[in-house]
């Protein structure tokens, strides 16, 4: 009997397939896609990165054995968000999305972005003059009404700082990346308490994506960042996501050697011990979050 070997997906190191279990209805919660032939990035961009387009996504969704992803508008387009809502229209009922605003868009604009399944907006907060708390304030009220979520990459230090302000938002809350909780402290920052509190008051969910991202240890374990997830997770696994992050721009802009994708899909098994929790952070998590029938 003969194997078919997958095509080398752009952006991924190695061709291997999952050893972890895929449930049916998993979902990646966290990839970008980047079109700069069809949508020009905005002027201010540096990373420039090269066309990482729908058609490579879907060669790493395949590999993954994945059902479902969602979409995140990349900081390369602003508040540009037309590269994403034209990826979202291709993928279909199996993409959500989102996105990336400067201005809050009328409720009509909204809820015609609700129909084609964009489900939440995003902040970029890496100082405190980006954490526009007025704004937020503002978005959150109107976010509120169509069960959408504000989604942070914002610093751990920054998450102990706005503490107060994150607590009263009255939308859902999404903290990328572990919370960029540091891996040389990791869960004894303070910023792990807020958010495992904000995770068991049902307010809040963490992504534990881009295990690679300022890992000190590095591959192919990352075992300190692997450990900040299993934390995460035992403080309240039904809050907790997945997400592959592709194409990972960090390690674009920085040089580095792009990941094992499915490697580190498989080093979920080390933060969710059991099928019941991984089945409950790659299927029943983002269904109930992004709205999967």
């Amino acid at each position: 009997m003969t194997h078919t070997i997958p095509a080398q997906v752009p952006y991924s190191t190695g061709r291997n397939l999952p050893q972890l279990s895929i449930p049916a209805g998993a979902c990646d919660t966290h990839h970008h896609i980047f079109d700069p032939v069809k949508f020009e990035y905005r002027k201010s961009d540096t990373s420039n990165m090269p066309p990482a387009t729908v058609a490579c996504y879907r060669m790493l969704k395949k590999r993954f054995g994945f059902d479902r992803n969602v979409i995140v508008t990349p900081s390369a387009y602003g508040s540009d968000n037309r590269c994403t809502l034209d990826a979202l229209a291709h993928m279909g009922s199996s993409a959500r999305a989102v996105i990336a605003i400067s201005s809050l868009p009328s409720r009509e604009e909204l809820q015609l972005m609700h129909r084609l399944g964009v489900r939440g907006i995003r902040f970029a907060v890496s100082c405190s003059d980006d954490f526009d708390e007025n704004f937020i304030r503002q978005c959150a009220k109107a976010l509120a009404l169509l069960g959408w979520h504000i989604c942070f990459w914002i610093k751990a230090d920054l998450i102990v700082q706005f503490k107060s302000v994150l607590e009263s938002l009255p939308c859902q809350i999404v903290f990328d990346h572990r919370g960029q909780l540091p891996a040389d402290n990791g869960i004894l920052h303070p910023a792990f308490e807020i958010m495992s509190a904000l995770m068991q008051q049902d307010r809040a969910w963490v992504k534990i994506s881009s295990a690679y991202q300022d890992s000190i240890i590095g591959a192919p374990h990352y075992s300190d960042n692997i450990a900040i997830g299993k934390a995460l997770v035992e403080a309240r696994a039904t809050r907790i996501l997945w997400g592959s992050d592709w194409p990972h721009p960090s390690e674009y802009i920085n040089k580095r050697e792009m990941p094992n994708d499915v490697s580190m899909l498989d080093l979920l098994a080390e933060q969710a011990t059991n099928a019941q929790l991984v089945e409950q952070i790659l299927v029943q998590n983002p269904a109930k979050l992004y709205g999967f029938d």
